[in-house]
Parts: C-alpha cells; sequence; structure tokens
C-alpha cells in the first residue's frame, strides 16, 4: 500500500507524526473534563412562580395550567412537567434534542410575559435554563456553635467565597437562620383604636422611602435629588405614626412589637446527629466535577484558619470521591488489558522486537484519542474510558493481523523491508475491512436517541476514533518499525524461556494442521455441523429469559440515602423529631460511617456514607434493604432506602417507577390507590411510596356574598388581612448598611395558635367600619393537597417501589402488563414506566434501529471488500454464534441482562466478523489464484488460525481485568466484559467451522445459479441458430 510504502521509505517522517499525536494527545488528556457519566444534551427551561399564602389547588388553576398552555405552543416542546406546592409553581419545559436553549429560553420568555391574567399578587416569573446534571456533587456540615444565628453569619461568609470558585453553579443551604425584623400586631389593640391590618402595612410602606425623585440643572452641572426617610435602626420602626384618631397620634409601639428576629425555620440540618448548616454544592453545566470539588475543599481549607473558635466545617458527601476512583480503577484495568495482550503476541511470536511494535501502538493509538475527544468536547467519564478499555483488546487486533504477516514473510526469506512492504499490501485491505466492520457497528451506536443516546454517544464514537487511529497506525508506524527491527534470527541461543515458547508454537503449528484437517471433514457434514449450531444457539435463546432484565446495572458507591416522607399538616419541629428516631435506628449498624440529615416540612433525607465496600460483607443494595426493614414501623413517616448508583447518576432512586397520567385528578387518585395495593401483593416488593400528597387539612372560610356585599366588605380585603396576620406579610425592607433584610407584619404568636381565634378578625367595612370576618364568612372543613404534580399538562401520579428478588426490568414489564390488562383502568388515564428506566425503556426502540443498521452496515462494509452481495451473508451467520457464548458468560456469572451487556453484544458482532472476513478473504485470495475451493479453505485456516486466535486471546485477556475488577463502578463494567469473554470463546470456536461451511452452501447455490443461467444462454442461442438455418 502506498502509506506503508512512504512510512518504510520516510521513518524520521512518521516518527515525527507520531511524536506530535502523542504530545497533542497528552496535552489534551489534561485539559478532558472529568465526570461521572457523559452530560445531557437537550434544551429545558423552568418557570418558577411564587404566590405567597396561594394553595397548592388555587395556583395550579391560576397560574400552572396559564403557564402550560402558553409554552405548549412553542415549537420543538416535547414534553411539560409541573409541580405546585403551597406558594409555588414551578413548570419545567423540555425540547428536542435539535433545539437551542438559548433560543428555547428566549421563546418561554416571550410566551410567558403574554400571558394575561395571572393573580396580581404573584411574584415576578423567574425563567432559566434548567440543567438536569446541575445537581449537588459536594455536601459540607458547619457546625460547632449554640447560636445558630451567629454560625448562619459564618456560613454567609463561607458562601461568599465559595462563589468566587469559578465552575460553581449555586450554593444551596439549609439550616440556616435568616434575619428578619418582626412587626407582631395586637389584635386587641388593632380593635381597641379601630384599626385595620390595611392601615398598618401601608403607613409603614410610606414612611420607610428612600427614593430618586429626579434631577435639577444648575447651569452646566446636573445634581441628582432624592427623598429619603430611609429607617436607620430597628428600634425606629415602634415611631413610625400609623394614624391619627380624635387628636391622638396611634405609633407602631401603640398596637404591635417590634423584634430583630429570624425567620420562620424551613428546615434543618444535621451532622452525625448534631445540628449543623448544610452546604450543597452544585456545579456549573460542563465543569469539571473533580477539579470543581478539588478547588472547593482548597477555599475551605483556607477560610478554616479565619473561623470563630469552635466552629468546624467538614465535608460530608463528595461525589469527585466515587468518580476519582472510578476513574483509576478503569486506568488500571486498562494497564492489565495492555500488560496480559502483549503477553499473548509474545507468546504467539515469541520475538521481543515484534511484540515490542505491538505494544507501541497501544499507547500511542489511546493517547491520540484523546484529541478527538476534546475536539468533540467529550468528558472523561465512566463510558468513554469504558469505550477505551473495550479499545486495548481492539487496537492490538490491526498491528497483530500485519505483523504476524511480515513475519511470516520474513520466514519467506525476504528482507525486512521487502517483507513489511509486501505483506501490508497483501493484507491492507482485509485488515480495512476488519476495522471497517468494527466501525460499522459501534457508529449506529452513537446515533441512538433518549436517555440511552446519552450514554452510547460518547462511548460508540471513542470506539470509533480509537480504531480509525489504530488502523492508521497499523498502516504507518507498524512496517516502519517492522522494516527496522525485525530480523530472521539463525542460531539463536536457546534458554528455559525460548524452549518454553518454541514448544509452544510448534504444539500451536500441529493444532493447525490438525484444526485445518478437521476443517476439511467437516466440509463434508456440513448439515451437522450447521444443526449442532442451530441447536446451541436455540439452547441460549432459553437462557435469556432466566437472566432477568435490568437498564443498567447498579454500582456500590458506599452511599446509601434514606428517603422519609410524613403525614401531611405536621410542623418542622415534629417531622425533625421523626429524622432524629430514623437516625438512632442508623446508628446502630457498624457499616455506617457518617450521616448528614436534611429535615423539611413534609420530608426528610439522610446520606450515609459506608465503609469502603471491599471493607463490607454485603453490598450498599443488600445493606439498604436490611435497613429498610428495621426503618418500616415509624408512625406518622412513609420511609424508603435506596443505595446510591453511577446508573442513576451517583444518586439513590427506587428500582420501579410508575407513571399514571390523566384529566381527573381525584379518579387518578383512586386508581393509584389501587395500584399500590396490587404492588403490596407482589412478592418481593417493598417501600411502595408515591408523590401524593393529599390528606393536608384545611379550612376554608367561603364568603357570603350578601352579606358581604350589605356590610360593604371586599373579598379581597379579607384574604389579605388574613393572609398577613396568619402568614405574615412583607411591607418594606431594613437596610443597615450590609444587608436588606424583610420587614414581616403578622398576628402575635398566641393570637394566631388556634381556630378560635378566627372568630377575633375584622376587616374592613363601609364607613371604615370593623366588620367581624365571622358575620361574612362560613367555614368549611376539608383535605387539601400540599404538593401537585402534572405531565403534559395532564394530572400526574408517581408510584415507585424497590423490588427485591428479581431484576427489575423484569418486573416493570410484567407489572405493566398486569395494569394494562387486569386492572380495569379507568378512561382517560393512562400508565407508562417512570423514572430513569422508563426514559431508558421509551429508547429501547432506537437502539434496536441502532442495531439492525449496525447489521446492514457490516453486510455492507464485506460486501465491498469480497465484490460480492453473496459472500458476506456466510459470515453474518456467525453473529448468532456469538449470542451462544454472550449468554453463558453472563449465565455462568449470575449476571442479569442489561445495556452494558447488550453493547457487550452489539461489540461481538464486529468482532466474529473481523475473524469471519480473515478466512474469507484468504481463502478467496487461492481461489482466485486457482486454488481448489476445498484446498483453498484448508489453506486460508492453516494460515489465518494463528491470527485469528491471537488477536482472539488479545481481546479475553484485555476483557479479564474488566470482568475480576473490584474497584469502584465494577458493577457496571463487568457485564460488558463478561458477555464480550463468553462470546468470543464460542464464535471464535464455531465461527472456524461455521463460516467456512456456510461460504461453501452458498458458493454452491452461485454454481448452481450461474449453471442454470448459462443452459438458459445456451439454450437461447442453439434455438436462435436453429432459427437462422432454417
Amino acid at each position: 500500500m502506498n502509506i506503508a510504502n512512504v512510512s518504510i521509505k520516510r521513518p524520521v517522517f512518521i516518527t515525527v507524526i507520531m511524536l506530535v499525536f502523542a504530545i497533542v494527545g497528552m496535552v489534551c488528556y489534561e485539559r478532558l473534563v472529568v465526570n461521572d457519566m457523559p452530560e445531557a444534551e437537550n434544551a429545558s427551561v423552568s418557570v418558577s412562580i411564587t404566590e405567597t399564602g396561594g394553595s397548592p389547588a388555587d395556583i395550579e388553576t391560576n397560574v400552572t395550567k396559564p403557564v402550560e398552555d402558553a409554552v405548549g405552543k412553542i415549537s420543538g416542546v416535547s414534553h411539560i412537567t409541573s409541580t405546585v406546592t403551597e406558594g409555588s409553581s414551578r413548570t419545567n419545559i423540555q425540547f428536542d434534542l435539535d433545539k437551542d436553549p438559548e433560543v428555547a429560553a428566549q421563546e418561554v420568555r416571550d410566551k410567558v410575559s403574554s400571558i394575561r391574567g395571572l393573580p396580581s399578587d404573584i411574584d415576578t416569573p423567574i425563567i432559566s435554563k434548567f440543567d438536569s446534571s446541575a445537581t449537588s456533587i459536594l455536601s459540607v456540615a458547619v457546625y460547632g456553635l449554640d447560636d445558630n444565628q451567629q454560625l448562619s453569619d459564618v456560613v454567609d461568609n463561607i458562601e461568599k467565597k465559595l462563589y468566587t470558585v469559578s465552575g460553581i453553579g449555586s450554593v444551596n443551604i439549609s439550616g440556616e437562620d435568616t434575619r428578619e425584623i418582626h412587626i407582631k400586631l395586637d389584635n386587641n389593640k388593632l380593635l381597641k383604636y379601630g384599626l385595620a391590618t390595611t392601615d398598618v402595612s401601608n403607613a409603614i410602606k410610606k414612611d420607610n422611602v428612600d427614593q430618586s425623585t429626579g434631577k435639577i440643572t444648575d447651569k452646566d452641572n446636573e445634581i441628582s435629588v432624592k427623598i429619603s426617610s430611609k429607617i436607620k435602626k430597628v428600634d425606629d420602626f415602634k415611631n413610625i405614626l400609623i394614624a391619627n384618631k380624635n387628636g391622638t397620634e396611634i405609633r407602631v409601639k401603640d398596637i404591635a412589637e417590634v423584634e430583630d428576629g429570624v425567620a420562620d425555620r424551613s428546615s434543618y440540618a444535621y451532622y452525625d446527629g448534631k445540628p449543623a448548616i448544610g452546604i450543597d454544592i452544585v456545579k456549573q453545566s460542563g465543569s469539571n466535577t473533580v477539579q470543581l470539588a478539588d478547588d472547593v475543599k482548597k477555599t475551605l481549607t483556607k477560610l478554616k484558619s479565619s473561623l470563630p473558635k469552635g466552629v468546624h466545617v467538614d465535608i460530608v458527601s463528595d461525589d469527585s470521591v466515587s468518580i476519582q476512583s472510578t476513574i483509576d480503577s478503569v486506568l488500571e484495568t486498562m494497564r492489565d488489558g495492555c500488560i496480559l495482550a502483549v503477553v499473548i503476541v509474545f507468546l504467539f511470536l515469541n520475538e521481543w522486537e515484534s511484540t515490542l511494535i505491538s505494544a507501541t501502538t497501544l499507547p500511542i493509538s489511546i493517547i491520540t484519542t484523546f484529541v478527538c475527544m476534546k475536539v468533540k468536547a467529550f468528558s472523561l467519564n465512566t463510558m468513554t474510558l469504558m469505550a477505551l478499555s473495550v479499545a486495548v483488546g481492539l487496537l492490538i487486533d490491526d498491528a497483530i493481523v500485519v505483523i504476524e504477516n511480515i513475519v511470516r514473510h520474513l520466514h519467506m526469506g525476504k528482507s525486512p523491508r521487502e517483507a513489511a512492504r509486501e505483506a501490508t499490501s497483501e493484507i491492507g485491505f482485509a485488515v480495512i475491512a476488519t476495522t471497517s466492520a468494527v466501525i460499522s457497528v459501534f457508529l449506529p451506536v452513537s446515533m441512538v436517541s433518549g436517555t440511552i443516546g446519552r450514554y452510547f454517544f460518547q462511548f460508540g464514537l471513542t470506539v470509533v476514533f480509537s480504531m480509525a487511529v489504530s488502523l492508521f497506525i497499523s498502516f504507518t508506524l507498524v512496517p516502519m518499525l517492522s522494516s527496522k527491527m525485525l530480523r530472521l534470527k539463525r542460531n539463536k541461543k536457546e534458554n528455559i524461556l525460548s524452549k518454553f515458547f518454541k514448544g509452544f508454537n510448534s504444539k500451536f503449528d500441529i493444532l493447525a494442521h490438525k484444526y485445518s484437517r478437521l476443517l476439511v471433514m467437516s466440509l463434508h457434514h456440513r448439515l451437522v455441523i450447521i444443526i449442532v449450531a442451530g441447536v446451541m444457539f436455540a439452547g441460549s435463546l432459553t437462557l435469556i429469559s432466566s437472566l432477568g432484565f435490568t437498564m443498567m446495572p447498579s454500582t456500590d458507591n458506599n452511599q446509601v440515602t434514606v428517603s422519609a416522607n410524613f403525614d401531611s399538616g405536621i410542623t418542622l419541629d415534629n417531622a425533625s423529631e421523626k429524622a432524629k428516631q430514623i437516625e438512632s435506628i442508623i446508628k446502630k449498624y457498624p457499616e455506617v460511617s457518617g450521616m448528614y440529615t436534611t429535615v423539611l416540612k413534609n420530608s426528610s433525607s439522610i446520606k450515609i456514607e459506608l465503609t469502603d465496600k471491599n471493607k463490607r460483607k454485603e453490598n450498599s443494595r443488600d445493606f439498604a434493604r436490611k435497613l429498610s426493614g428495621n426503618l418500616q414501623n415509624i408512625p406518622g413517616a412513609q420511609v424508603s432506602v435506596a443505595a446510591a448508583s453511577m446508573a442513576s447518576g451517583g444518586r439513590s432512586s427506587k428500582d420501579a417507577t410508575f407513571e399514571l397520567v390523566g384529566d381527573n385528578r381525584e379518579e387518578l387518585q383512586a386508581f393509584g390507590q389501587k395500584v399500590k395495593e396490587e404492588l403490596a401483593k407482589e412478592s418481593g416488593v417493598r417501600e411502595i411510596s408515591s408523590n401524593d400528597k393529599s390528606g393536608l387539612p384545611e379550612i376554608a372560610l367561603e364568603v357570603n356574598r350578601d352579606k358581604a356585599a350589605d356590610l360593604g366588605v371586599s373579598s379581597s380585603d379579607a384574604a389579605t388581612t388574613l393572609k398577613t396576620l396568619f402568614s405574615g406579610t412583607t411591607v418594606t425592607k431594613y437596610d443597615d448598611g450590609k444587608n436588606r433584610d424583610d420587614v414581616v407584619l403578622y398576628l402575635q404568636k398566641d393570637q394566631r395558635a388556634s381556630l378560635d381565634n378566627l372568630k377575633q378578625v375584622y376587616v374592613s367595612g363601609s364607613n371604615n367600619k370593623l366588620v367581624p370576618l365571622s358575620e361574612v364568612t362560613d367555614e368549611v372543613f376539608e383535605t387539601a393537597s400540599a404538593q401537585l404534580t402534572r405531565y403534559d399538562r395532564l394530572a400526574e401520579l408517581q408510584i415507585s417501589c424497590n423490588i427485591s428478588g428479581s431484576a427489575s426490568g423484569t418486573f416493570m414489564n410484567t407489572f405493566m402488563k398486569k395494569i394494562q390488562t387486569q386492572m380495569n383502568m379507568p378512561e382517560g388515564i393512562s400508565v407508562s414506566l417512570g423514572g430513569a428506566g422508563g426514559s431508558m425503556t421509551s429508547s429501547l426502540g432506537s437502539l434496536e434501529q441502532a442495531m439492525a443498521m449496525a447489521a446492514l452496515f457490516l453486510y455492507l462494509v464485506m460486501a465491498a471488500q469480497f465484490e460480492s452481495f453473496v459472500d458476506p451473508i456466510s459470515i453474518l451467520f456467525s453473529l448468532p454464534l456469538a449470542i451462544i457464548g454472550a449468554v453463558l458468560g453472563l449465565f455462568i456469572c449470575k449476571t442479569q441482562l442489561s445495556l452494558m451487556s447488550i453493547i457487550g453484544i452489539i461489540m461481538l458482532m464486529g468482532l466474529v466478523a473481523k475473524n469471519g472476513i480473515l478466512l474469507i478473504d484468504a481463502a478467496k485470495q487461492r481461489i482466485n489464484e486457482g486454488m481448489e475451493r476445498e484446498e483453498a479453505i484448508k489453506q486460508s485456516g492453516l494460515i489465518r488460525l494463528r491470527p485469528i486466535v491471537m488477536t482472539t486471546l488479545a481481546m479475553i485477556f484485555g476483557m479479564i481485568p474488566l470482568a475480576i475488577s473490584k474497584g469502584m463502578g465494577s458493577e457496571m463494567r463487568a457485564p460488558m466484559a463478561e458477555a464480550v469473554i463468553g462470546g468470543l470463546v464460542t464464535s471464535t470456536i464455531l465461527t472456524l467451522f461455521v463460516v467456512p461451511i456456510m461460504y461453501t452452501v452458498f458458493d454452491d447455490l452461485k454454481r448452481k445459479f450461474r449453471k442454470k443461467i448459462h443452459s438458459k444462454e445456451s439454450q437461447g442461442t442453439e434455438d436462435m441458430n436453429g432459427n437462422i438455418s432454417l
């Protein structure tokens, strides 16, 4: 080949190119972003709107639905999800993959701004690009002071310093105290002076003013003018004039208490049972997780010296540790795989020079691939590193085939330059075909859409890049080094090691001759071989159902999360007590090394750090299952325990989720209850829960319109008064020169502690008279939902559970069919698989298309190689042979079928095709030279057995470290390696016989077809001649 000839003639030129590849590759490697998984790239925009005091039902009707209707008209919207809680609505709009995120965000802003009829008391809508990967990567606990407000000031300073770290998207604080100025009204004094709540709030707003009023032009100068009556001290609020009644000045101090206090807590945080303030670090999209975590830790280390005495800052959760451990583990398996592959090469070639040449191609190919990854903005993550691990066996294949052929030509008596040139030329098209076969398999895989595509895109293209680089190196560096380093050695001094290798190779040569004779024998018993292979294939298919199916294997990240949902309506302090109950049970387990707890009103989350998995008897999933059993008897709490896994982005999630949607929420909740009851009857199902937060006690004050009209009471005034007195209203801001703090107006605590206090509320009526609210309203007791969720503009309900004793994917599919066929699902309700598993299931169809495309491309590549549309069919018959060993490998290792093992099976398609191509290519070359078909097949088997076995063993030994690794994330990589190893063992053995047999079958069919055509043509010619003679 021309490129090989140039390389042999210009060794310095090729050496320079390889050095440039290596240098640039190392620079790119240092600059690659490090993350756990590839990041999603689809555009998503969130719309957040708050309405203080608004109930979820009212906000859903008045805010959420109008927003959904408006944004639903934007082109490219794929899904709309909304979550409505007390006082807030959040709508996430997900767009198609080809939608530009900036354009999507602007279109959402335009649509939201055009909505008319939204409540007047809502805050300005916050519209931002939503990043699904923007989750906490590092959690910090600050503790050590009894005064939580003082500790909160320390945390404020820490927060400001953290925001200076590059790559931080946000810093979320839990458990802190926020300063707030309280004006606590005395209802009795309000009644005494005949004042309404609105009188007080308006007076405070009008008094605390600091406003620019314009400019004055004085000749050549402009002077700004402003009016200021800004409150300078908290005590000054007491002297604000509210009203003047009959010559008596009524000030704030006459009707209320003024307090420099803190806002009501919305959350608590605990670290190992001690009160703390939690800091969660959220990274920006595309940031380097490991680098960001290191920078944050350096910043915290610097801050520790300036902290007040007794204050401690501890890192309680750090995703970068598991990510770095995973990367280190993968790099170790790559190193071990490279070493084992090189050992196999040396075992067969028995020459250090040829082994060194093969070994040199591995690091150069891998390092050069980093350049392609950087250009495509790939990160260094589990999938790309796993692709490189897979590629270790593939990358050395091309070099092995070329070097083995060069060595064979050397033994034919040719000079090194001549052997390198002619051997490379002879094998060149076969190597191109085999590499193209692998590329044709992985390229369609990178085109898979949906959630699976997020994992497969970078994986598939990384393999394609590495194979393309390997092919170039095999045609340049390998022949150049071979022409310089390889020599036919004679009278070599023998030692024990060389005798072993010589004996091994002589035994292998004997094996090769026996194989060639056995191959000829099998050609005379084709039907028997085909039937045996068919029976083995059918038997392997029956084993698949026994394997079970799960989307992604669960990994042990040394973390477990306990999630607790409490009864609706309980107080934050009550929720905190229940969280402490859970903590007390967790502390009893010796596997627990740390706990970090956050508590909200209706829920609590406890992150548990476990001892290293290699020091535990149980994996994290088994520990979670055991712990869950002891947490199910806490009254008023639904507790679930899940192990963190790379499959869910390093987070904890339940094994199965079912998503119900419908237009009638009451029917949906009733059917959801039925689904939960059926789930409870299934064996192995535990921790059943839903996102239904109904049951919140509520009292509705229904306005009597006639009475209200008679007394001159406005419904909006009544609502505003109640909201101010019982929930509090921010009436102004207090600026002390450092911060602007809310000034909140509400009733004294003892006057809003019971339902009877409602009877003492008065509102303004006709002629500014105060009217008891009870005179114009009727009390109605009912229950409401604390949270409402929606999906694609319909009411939504999610039901989730954990599963023991069976594969999650198998269970989800089985129970899904039961819901659809056996549970009389009401009309208007639909069900789908939710969670990570559901989103992956929805894109399985795309994976099936990709596999079909891979088989088609593989066929087309071989057709181009053989200049025949029939010959490649014989090689395609080797593809099912790979499934036999893959299934057996998974069955023996007791591993479930998953996406990772499917990747291994897809990979096998290219590998077994490579072996078939090498066999058939050699046979066709000899047939074209005039050799009889049977003898040509025999000779091709004899010649190509060595490179086939070498490449197969190199791949198997390259996969062994992946299969047996116990490092972080090994559970995800092992199924792929087990499938590849098992598939290679059986497919290689069977391919050596089945492919030649199928080639002869189709060759016979071709000959019969040609003979038939030829006979028809001959008959036609005779008839024509006969007619002419007549």
